[in-house]
């Protein structure tokens, strides 16, 4: 299934019970931000998830700032929104990153009817016409996920890729290049990573770049086997990971912990 759906091919979409609406609208200077917004106004039957309460684990030493949450912690949220095996999950938040983050989660629990909608809540308020405050409720289901552990990439992985390659940066340049660090102690990148922006994907209304432009900005990535991507905290990767998908590249791994991760450890080193 192509990890996006755009405005105009929702309309095209009978309106069934199998479709779930995911809010996960977030702000990284603003943890209240999302629930605020959900409580404001959202598509109808949308439910909503948080990147810190749902999509993330508990903070702890290592793990980086948004930890995956444990598989028992995300088979729990995915029964307690009712979500089922046949349905067809559609994420949205203010324009790409969190979404990315929620899709990435449902592909590891095996679900592959998921998709980001482009564009964000304004690109589904065009579908549906208003914005609800009802906060839908449904049963608990018994979900079972099937995890896809091949998907992440251990510390392990990420320290052997520092001497055999395939390992790509998803952050700007300059925190890439250490000129500018506003969030980690650490500046700089991990050792023998390679830039590769998230936002060169995107486009200012938080749709994917077109097809040949994706191509373009990937071209270095194609035909490097399981290659390995990260970003701050493993939110902004997956970004990466989801145009790579569009592009049919369906073998790339996360390393969840990301850049924050890394620099856990005194013995691993960085690059400015």
């Amino acid at each position: 299934m192509f990890p996006t759906m755009r405005a105009q091919e929702l309309k095209h979409i009978v309106h069934t019970d199998s479709i779930r609406f995911i809010d996960c609208r977030y702000s990284l200077n603003d943890a209240s931000y999302g629930k605020y917004a959900y409580r404001q106004g959202h598509l109808p039957n949308a439910v909503f998830l948080d990147l810190m309460e749902d999509l993330s684990g508990p903070l702890s030493e290592h793990g980086g700032r948004h930890p995956l949450p444990s598989k028992q912690a995300w088979t729990e949220t995915l029964r307690r929104i009712g979500i089922q095996r046949d349905d067809l999950v559609i994420i949205y938040d203010d324009g790409f990153p969190f979404a990315a983050r929620a899709w990435w989660l449902f592909k590891w629990a095996g679900h592959e009817r998921v998709i980001v909608l482009e564009g964000g809540i304004q690109s589904g308020i065009t579908y549906c016409g208003e914005t609800t405050t009802d906060v839908p409720s449904y049963p608990v289901s018994d979900y079972t996920p099937i995890f896809q552990d091949e998907m992440i990439a251990t510390i392990e992985d990420v320290r052997a890729a520092t001497v055999t390659g395939g390992l790509y940066d998803s952050r700007t340049a300059d925190r890439y290049d250490g000129s500018h660090e506003p969030i980690d102690r650490k500046p700089g990148h991990i050792p023998n990573a390679v830039l590769c922006p998230y936002t060169e994907a995107v486009t200012d209304l938080g749709t994917l770049q077109d097809f040949h432009d994706l191509k373009e900005h990937y071209a270095d990535v194609l035909d490097v086997p399981n290659p390995i991507f990260y970003c701050g905290s493993g939110v902004t990767a997956c970004v990466n990971i989801l145009a790579l998908h569009a592009l049919g590249k369906d073998d790339v791994r996360l390393y969840p912990g990301s850049y924050s991760d890394w620099i856990s450890y005194p013995e691993n080193k960085v690059h400015p």
